[in-house]
């Protein structure tokens, strides 16, 4: 599709690379920490222009910024695509906080786990696949949400403890194939997981801003989506 402007934004990582996206984008003095996952395998597409418009937004805005695409892990981290799947050591495991073995072994998840805990708000990135998230961004959930970082359960009071309280806000920029007409019809299963679900394991009450580009199983028109764009850059240089 061809409208993201320099892809490197929308894959960096870690304070490293901060210095460069504020000489570029200009930044104001710091405000937040924000960490923006995206997840799309094809470079040039609509997805990562999304994440180079919002990172170009938040630095401008006076954020401090982690950024990946969890299909190009950065090399720091041992680059790569992420993981999505549940090994059964990390099942067996999952409950034992004190033997979670991905957060002390696999560099992804120790980097984003850390990510988590560093931010104040988190921003996902992602095209809707039927009507629903990408399954490598729901495999992020489940490898490193785990117990101990998401949750913790108090056995004694059978209370689930909220474990990421630092998170205040989450955003999430989408693209759907159909219309919002018919994305309604049919239910919109990441929204419901991720505005009803996720975020309980935030900070109490934690904002959730949602913006969506509807109808682009057609490919939607240049203007719609380069105006997208600048909406998206906007909204977070004001985050």
């Amino acid at each position: 599709m061809g409208l993201r402007a320099a892809v490197p934004v929308a894959r960096a990582c870690g304070l490293a690379r901060q210095a460069a996206f504020s000489a570029q984008f200009g930044r104001r003095e710091m405000s937040g920490k924000v960490f923006v996952v995206c997840c799309n395998p094809v470079g040039e597409s609509f997805s990562n222009a999304i994440a180079e418009s919002c990172a170009k937004g938040l630095v401008a805005g006076g954020n401090e910024v982690r950024s990946i695409n969890l299909y190009k892990m950065p090399s720091e981290v041992g680059g790569g695509e992420f993981s999505p799947i549940v090994s059964l050591k990390e099942r067996q495991e999952y409950f034992n906080e004190n033997e979670q073995s991905a957060l002390k072994e696999d560099g992804h998840v120790k980097y984003i786990v850390d990510s988590l805990r560093w931010s104040d708000s988190l921003v996902l990135i992602y095209p809707t696949w039927w009507f629903n998230i990408p399954a490598i961004l729901k495999g992020f959930f489940d490898r490193c949400f785990v117990p101990g970082v998401g949750f913790r359960y108090d056995k004694v009071a059978q209370k689930r403890m909220t474990g990421l309280t630092n998170i205040k806000k989450v955003g999430v920029l989408t693209s759907y194939g159909f219309s919002e007409e018919e994305v309604e019809k049919a239910g919109d299963a990441g929204k419901v997981m991720i505005s009803g679900g996720m975020t309980m394991l935030f900070a109490q009450p934690c904002d959730v801003v949602w913006k969506a580009l509807y109808g682009m199983q057609g490919s939607q028109p240049v203007e719609v989506r380069t105006r997208f764009l600048q909406e998206v850059e906007e909204m977070y240089r004001a985050w």
